[in-house]
């Protein structure tokens, strides 16, 4: 049992870091044949092709087995019952002397390997992925499997099962960051090509401009100009525009040459600085200076700012004085705000990375167990509850999250109908979660929803649980939630407030700025929760890591000594 304790504590470290799901099954294989004293171990992936007749069985990892089998052997399910029972009834399949058994033909490969016993149990999937296949250890003598064997075997098939939805979920998320980066790249590429279209319409309206200072009919030519311009005279004042000049502008005068008569206008430019009048394309065209693309953050009366590339021209007489300036202006509103989204985009998915990796963090570093396995069911839970809130905001493209079908998530196992009824009962209006809010929200349903399963009213087939919730418009805008259990263990048996307890809080109270109450009465815990819905706190940096005690260290369950998270 040490042992098995070592080789369970030895993988469990190496399938945190590896990334390679093919690696995680051969290392896997390798010491469960060391922890159970056998040569020959195998990992049989389960492969569905949604067709029953087209289901196979591949021997997709394992040790002590002769070249052509691990990696390429495929079988029906008829070709190998064993494993095939293994997944129907999802219960381990032990065999102590092939000899004396008459339940199973066993395929040739195992014959040829001169297998005498074995024993195998399955590797369960998630609530969204069905059992990946079968863990199996093969002996060449008989021999009997004990039940600490069996927990063995089953502890193990859990750290696979959960190593390998990891390397899954990796995956999805690396192929979400390529699709993202493809997007990018595809609208960096029409913003090129947008420039380059402004760069030919630019040399275009230099050539007009030269044109319209030798047309003597300018009015004319500037009336049917896809842009507007427009001749001003040295006072300001707008002597000759198109229509496009005057809607951009707004106005029949602009700033002068003149300082003193500059009018009080405000413009910002894309960094937001404030643009004085006196250096606006057209008074500096007045001066004599050549202005060309200066873009503006510009207003016209009470309608909404709108942005604008400004150009201005000096247009000089016979003396080479200036005697009007020629200003050319384009609506370029669409290509800033089409940046401005681009950059949102891109501070939104680097943001809500950073706060999943940040939280996932804190959970590795804060969470504590008994055991090897009761540290990777906390943590699976934790991760899982992040994962579906974070696949409920990519979905609505990061606007918000549905309150209820966060909370179904947590609780489905409790919510389909069964002979002895419904055991969860939901009630309340549609609300959507703020962004920042959903996942610490998700964390805190999780917490109470693994405390109700383990220690409230859910552990008992007569436990009832409710949950309603509305949302209160008045000026503080709150969202209140009330859980109801019933029928939950007596008030002797309620365990004192542990690690969920503190993310309860913490989420709720910390991160969000709301309000937990909790109650013990004698049918069960009831608790309330209050968060504001104008402004949720963004999840918060990881925290600095702090030596766990022996106690609770996962690692120094197994080693007896205390160990750093």
């Amino acid at each position: 049992m040490l042992r098995q304790q070592s080789v369970l504590a030895r993988f469990g470290e190496f399938a945190l870091k590896a990334e390679d799901t093919d690696a995680i099954l051969t290392e896997a294989c390798r010491l469960v044949g060391e922890g159970l004293g056998t040569d020959l171990a195998k990992v049989i992936e389960f492969e569905r092709h949604g067709d029953p007749r087209r289901d196979r069985l591949l021997v997709r990892a394992g040790i002590g087995w002769r070249p052509g089998i691990v990696g390429q052997l495929r079988m029906t399910p008829a070709e190998a019952p064993v494993e095939a029972l293994a997944v129907e009834t999802e219960e381990p399949i032990l065999c102590t002397d092939v000899a004396a058994d008459t339940r199973f033909v066993l395929p040739d490969f195992l014959i040829e390997h001169g297998v005498k016993a074995f024993a195998n149990v399955l590797i369960l999937g998630t609530d969204s992925h069905p059992p990946f296949g079968v863990l199996e250890v093969d002996s060449r003598v008989a021999r009997d499997f004990i039940p600490s064997d069996i927990a063995f075997l089953r502890s193990y098939a859990n750290l696979i099962g959960s190593a390998v939805e990891r390397i899954r979920a990796l995956n999805a998320l690396r192929a979400s960051n390529q699709e993202l980066e493809r997007r990018v790249e595809e609208r960096t590429r029409e913003l090129r090509t947008a420039n380059a279209r402004l760069r030919e319409a630019a040399q275009e309206r230099a050539r007009v401009e030269a044109s319209l200072r030798e047309a003597a009919g300018m009015q004319t030519v500037v009336e049917h100009l896809p842009i507007g311009a427009g001749l001003v005279a040295p006072s300001g004042q707008v002597i000759i525009a198109n229509p496009e000049f005057r809607r951009l502008l707004g106005r029949n005068v602009i700033p002068s040459a003149d300082a003193d008569r500059v009018s009080r206008w405000v413009a910002h430019d894309e960094h937001g600085r404030v643009i004085s009048p006196w250096d606006f394309p057209g008074a500096r065209a007045l001066r004599g200076e050549v202005t060309l693309g200066m873009d503006f953050l510009h207003a016209v009366e009470d309608q909404p700012a709108r942005w604008c590339r400004v150009s201005g021209v000096p247009v000089h007489g016979p003396d080479r004085k200036v005697i009007a300036a020629l200003v050319v202006m384009i609506d370029v509103d669409d290509e800033h705000r089409a940046h401005e989204r681009q950059a949102l985009l891109t501070r939104e998915v680097d943001h809500r990375a950073k706060n999943m990796l940040a939280v996932v963090q804190a959970a590795l570093r804060l969470t504590r167990a008994d055991s090897i396995a009761g540290f990777v069911d906390a943590i699976e839970g934790r991760i899982a509850a992040l994962a579906r809130a974070q696949t409920q905001l990519a979905a609505d493209r990061w606007s918000g999250a549905d309150l209820r079908a966060l909370i179904q998530g947590e609780l489905a196992p409790f919510l389909v109908g069964r002979p002895g009824g419904q055991r969860v009962a939901l009630s309340g209006d549609r609300v959507v979660l703020p962004a920042g809010a959903a996942q610490p929200f998700a964390m805190a349903i999780h917490e109470l929803a693994t405390n109700a399963i383990k220690h409230g009213a859910l552990s008992r087939a007569e436990g009832r649980l409710t949950l309603s919730w509305h949302r209160d418009r008045g000026p503080g805008d709150v969202l209140r939630l009330s859980w109801q259990e019933r029928g939950g263990p007596s008030p002797a048996q309620r365990r004192k407030p542990g690690f969920g307890s503190r993310v309860l809080h913490g989420t709720i109270q910390d991160q969000l700025g709301g309000r937990v109450t909790m109650t013990w009465e004698e049918e069960g815990l009831s608790c309330g929760i209050e968060i504001p819905m104008r402004h949720p706190a963004s999840l918060p940096p990881p925290a600095p890591e702090t030596p766990l005690p022996a106690a609770h260290s996962p690692a120094a369950a197994g080693r007896g000594q205390a160990s750093t998270a």
